[in-house]
């Protein structure tokens, strides 16, 4: 999911409702059905929620960073289990005149050649583990020849002039405060970015074709903000309609600037005869070295004007003559940050293997109320998204060249980071959007709210989150919408949101939920439509 905090809960008089299920549901058993509720929502259950989480937040697909192979591989996952559930695929029409599950979208990627990209320090060789500023006007960089020492990058540390192979290396200063909160790695990253970029200046200004700097902090700010923003091997830097997936362009310098992480950040040290403390500052270990150490950079940044990155789309069709041609969409986005530089990976289990897993297993509900006779009279749409990390690109992409006419979408189910207690949704609750206090709120959110108590859920508002994820470019184009989400917690964007922190007796709560919504707009009369802002969930007269 790409924050004054507004909070409330159903009456106190529904504690009594929401604790039981929730109870029954973290015992890890199939929880019982409530009074009232669809026969095919048993369907959704903690054992089939968790195999799909841990599935799609596995080390194999590499945090599914838009349109790398990992990213890829979750869209083939998702489209399998649509296609096993009986869906029929929305996706690209092919050249036989039959569709793919998959819907492909053009972005322009830029990428790091692997056959012509690697760091030579003495003799440890780099060729994974680091992050690339591409220059403004360089794409290729190849030299070899002196590391040159410039200590912390100050003036006085510089040296007047350098030669034509000379690697300038820098130590950049990092704040050790591992887990931070997103906001504030993005401050600490962000201003040692920025002194990154003055430096490098400087140092062109000496001649330098480069700029090396090293870091003794893989968790710092610095680290979590390249991943946002730099080149890292194996994962592009994309670029759809304009806008581009890196945050921070602007410090761009005509060199390439190349980030190290810890341990080859040691190694360049030792090569110039530093030891470091513990409190990171820089020791002579002995005599300066009598010879300056050899370092080598070879760097190609491909441009692929013509990439292309997918969303899985599936439907299910309804079962009324009179309705069938109008759909619900149930959304939810598969991509995370994909790999940090030093190689870690950001799983991306709240967010938003917790939403996929959910939107699947709405799917497998759906199906199977068709097979025992419940079709619901409207279609509905199961729709996997890319590109949501980068600026919700690929709902997007979909909103603007839809398969299904637009104006026969009649609401947005959105399911995105449902899995963990948080700080706006704790044990037994969820929050969503658009809230009553909001002057977009809908019908169907106002639905969920007469729902919830029956699956032992209380509402928080989450109306900090209206823009920021999938429901946005739905609801800018007049589709009622409800988004459900957990809200941020010390784990988000972090490279521990891993499966095993998910608490998937509420994944099987809000998944639950989300079906029944959406199965009441399926099958309703009337389409839902915006009521604007009401004193309460259930209130009926607007304000």
């Amino acid at each position: 999911m790409i924050r004054t905090r507004l909070r409330s809960v159903l009456p106190a008089a529904l504690a009594a409702l929401t604790a039981g299920p929730w109870l029954a549901a973290q015992s890890g058993a199939v929880a019982a059905l409530p009074d009232g509720a669809p026969a095919a929502m048993a369907q959704i259950d903690v054992a089939d929620l968790r195999r799909h989480a841990f599935h799609l937040a596995g080390d194999e697909l590499m945090g599914r960073h838009t349109g790398t192979p990992g990213q890829l591989a979750a869209a083939q996952y998702i489209a399998e289990q649509l296609q096993g559930f009986g869906c029929e695929p929305l996706g690209d029409e092919q050249a036989d005149g039959t569709r793919s599950f998959l819907q492909s979208w053009p972005v322009v990627s830029r990428f790091l050649d692997p056959t012509r990209t690697g760091i030579t320090l003495g003799v440890m060789v780099v060729d994974r583990h680091f992050a690339v500023f591409p220059g403004r006007s360089v794409d290729d960089v190849s030299l070899g020849g002196r590391l040159v020492d410039c200590r912390y990058g100050a003036e006085s540390d510089l040296p007047a002039e350098l030669g034509p192979g000379d690697v300038p290396f820098v130590l950049l200063r990092t704040i050790d405060r591992p887990r931070a909160p997103v906001q504030a790695q993005f401050q600490w990253g962000f201003l040692a970015l920025r002194k990154a970029a003055s430096i490098a200046r400087n140092l062109e200004r000496r001649g330098a074709r480069i700029a090396v700097f090293g870091m003794l902090h893989d968790d710092s700010g610095v680290g979590e903000m390249l991943t946002y923003s730099g080149l890292v091997p194996g994962k592009p830097i994309l670029r759809y309609e304009g806008e581009s997936s890196a945050m921070i362009e602007t410090l761009a310098t005509d060199a390439p600037l190349v980030f190290l992480p810890a341990a080859p950040t040691r190694a360049a040290l030792e090569l110039l005869g530093y030891s470091v403390g513990d409190d990171d500052q820089l020791a002579m270990a002995g005599p300066p070295p009598a010879e300056a150490p050899v370092a080598r950079v070879d760097l190609r940044v491909v441009t692929d004007p013509d990439a292309r990155a997918v969303n899985v789309v599936g439907v299910l069709r309804g079962g009324d003559a009179a309705l069938r041609d109008e759909a619900v969409v149930f959304s939810s986005h598969m991509d995370h940050m994909g790999l940090r530089m030093d190689g870690s990976i950001f799983h991306g289990a709240d967010d938003n293997a917790s939403g996929s897993a959910a939107m699947l297993e709405c799917a497998q509900a759906f199906a199977e109320a068709a097979r025992t006779g419940q079709r619901p009279r409207r279609s509905v749409i199961f729709l996997s998204v890319s590109g949501e990390e980068l600026g919700l690109w690929g709902s997007k992409f979909f909103a603007d060249h839809s398969p299904w006419p637009l104006d026969r979408l009649v609401a947005d189910v959105n399911i995105d980071m449902i899995g963990r207690f948080a700080p706006l949704s704790g044990p037994g609750e969820i929050s969503i959007t658009p809230s009553y206090r909001h002057r977009n709120y809908s019908s169907i959110a106002q639905l969920a709210a007469r729902l919830a108590p029956q699956v032992g859920l209380g509402l928080t508002i989450g109306d900090e989150f209206y823009t920021r994820s999938d429901h946005y470019n739905f609801a800018v184009r007049g589709i009622p919408v409800v988004f459900f989400c957990d809200g941020e917690h010390e784990d988000y964007h972090q490279v521990t949101d891993s499966p095993e922190r998910l608490e998937y007796g509420k994944i099987e709560q809000v998944a639950r939920l989300a079906f029944w919504t959406g199965l009441t707009v399926a099958n309703g009369e009337g389409r839902p439509r915006e009521v604007g802002r009401r004193r309460d969930w259930l209130d009926d007269v607007s304000r």
